[in-house]
């Protein structure tokens, strides 16, 4: 057995014996061996190269199918805006359903086998720390958009974070909400009162906003966690309707943020902000709730499809055609997977076609990426750290809900509508 395949395994054994990643399934399949790669790309005919193809496991079926298929659209879409080839080399997505821990691995290995030596991460994102300890073994190259704190652990050759880290996100929205509280409110971050409510599911979310706002004197009034099981809310309301807070943070999914949202909806309860941590409060499910409940109501994400074209220049054209072929507005999740493609393109405008099938070279040329922020779609730049980590992926966006849409309200420069802070009813 490989060192790959024994790694591989070994992880497998300890995520179904503990459930440590979401969606674990039954025994794993054989899997990759990096020792006895098939050839990569397959042969060329009458002197053209082969297309480069490049594979994303993503959640195609199941409960997070919605992100799963933005993400393949966001991809498909980056491909097409490229015009499928660089420098005369075409270029494949290749797709599969990784609707569990077990399922992703399966895929992987599956288009491992067939040659696809060029990942970029899927919706999701549920086998990704594995995929780490993997990359340099089986010399793939992984472009990985998870958001896991601990998702790299050490030094790799092939393994790349796009994206921000988790923690980033919740220090970057305490930061931002006391931005908030002294832009709009007119209070410094001593004087300003927060109220967090979160399922426990997500107190490791929670955790980094209670340490960032300690660090800069913000008083948590109320710091309110309760289990996904819960289905009455009344207690929670009333402890917020009888204490005095100026912004509250909701971090919820989708059965208890609307069970929460439509019970202050039919007690008309609303607080002065409501500055959601993301998760159910920027997906399609939840402008369903109707504008009398979302309007005015303000979350933050990653990188998001509102922001303004100034900061991300190429941002109007992606949501107009994504609109166009998919036949909805873009979400963030879209917005990830094309600008993780076109960070892929970068590095691929770096080497000679001829040569894309070597994944050090590859590798080599996604390493020296040096792309200040507001020069890509997606607004973030590109540079990574010693870890692969990358460090110009830390702005997070503030958008408001106004009739149905989100628009990017804070900060100025990604601004897209000015903000009503607080709500006016």
């Amino acid at each position: 057995m490989s060192k790959a395949k024994r790694i591989l395994a070994v992880l497998l054994s300890a995520c179904l014996a503990t459930g440590l990643f979401y969606g674990c399934g039954g025994e794993g399949a054989t899997q990759p061996d990096a020792a006895n790669p098939p050839t990569a790309g397959g042969s060329a005919e009458d002197g053209e190269l082969p297309p480069l193809k490049i594979g994303m496991v993503t959640q195609l079926t199941g409960p997070n199918a919605f992100g799963g298929h933005e993400y393949q659209y966001g991809a498909e879409m980056a491909l097409e805006h490229i015009g499928g080839e660089i420098n005369g080399r075409k270029i494949e997505m290749v797709f599969a359903d990784g609707p569990t821990q077990d399922a992703t691995l399966s895929e992987f290995e599956r288009l491992y086998n067939d040659g696809v030596r060029v990942f970029i991460s899927g919706y999701g994102c549920i086998a990704d720390r594995t995929f780490a300890t993997m990359a340099d073994d089986m010399q793939a190259l992984y472009l990985s958009l998870a958001w896991d704190a601990d998702l790299i652990q050490g030094p790799s050759t092939y393994f790349f974070r796009g994206g921000a880290n988790v923690d980033d996100f919740s220090r970057g929205a305490m930061m931002q909400a006391i931005d908030i509280g002294k832009t709009f409110l007119g209070k410094d971050a001593k004087d300003l009162k927060v109220a967090l409510l979160y399922t426990t599911r997500l107190q490791h979310v929670a955790n980094p906003m209670l340490e960032t706002a300690e660090a800069n004197g913000v008083q948590v009034v109320i710091n309110e966690g309760y289990p996904d099981t819960n289905k009455d809310f009344m207690p929670i309301i009333t402890k917020l309707q009888n204490t005095d807070y100026d912004i509250l943070i909701p971090i919820q999914g989708t059965p208890d943020g609307t069970l929460f949202l439509k019970k202050i909806h039919e007690l008309n309860y609303r607080p002065k902000v409501i500055l959601a941590g993301g998760i159910f409060y920027d997906t399609p499910n939840f402008s369903d709730l109707g504008n009398e409940i979302t309007n005015g109501i303000l979350t933050q994400s990653y990188t998001n499809p509102s922001i303004s074209e100034d900061a991300a220049p190429g941002i109007t054209k992606f949501k107009e055609d994504f609109e166009a072929e998919y036949g909805h507005k873009p979400l963030a999740h879209a917005l990830q997977a094309y600008g993780g493609m076109n960070v892929y393109f970068e590095c691929l405008k770096k080497v000679d076609p001829k040569d894309w099938d070597d994944t050090a070279k590859l590798a080599a040329a996604m390493k020296s990426l040096d792309f200040e922020e507001g020069k890509l779609p997606w607004y973030w730049g590109i540079k990574w750290d010693e870890f692969n980590s990358n460090t110009r992926a830390g702005q997070m966006v503030i958008s408001e809900w106004m009739d149905g849409d989100m628009y990017a309200v804070y900060p100025d420069f990604l601004r897209t509508k000015d903000p009503v802070i607080p709500w006016e009813q």
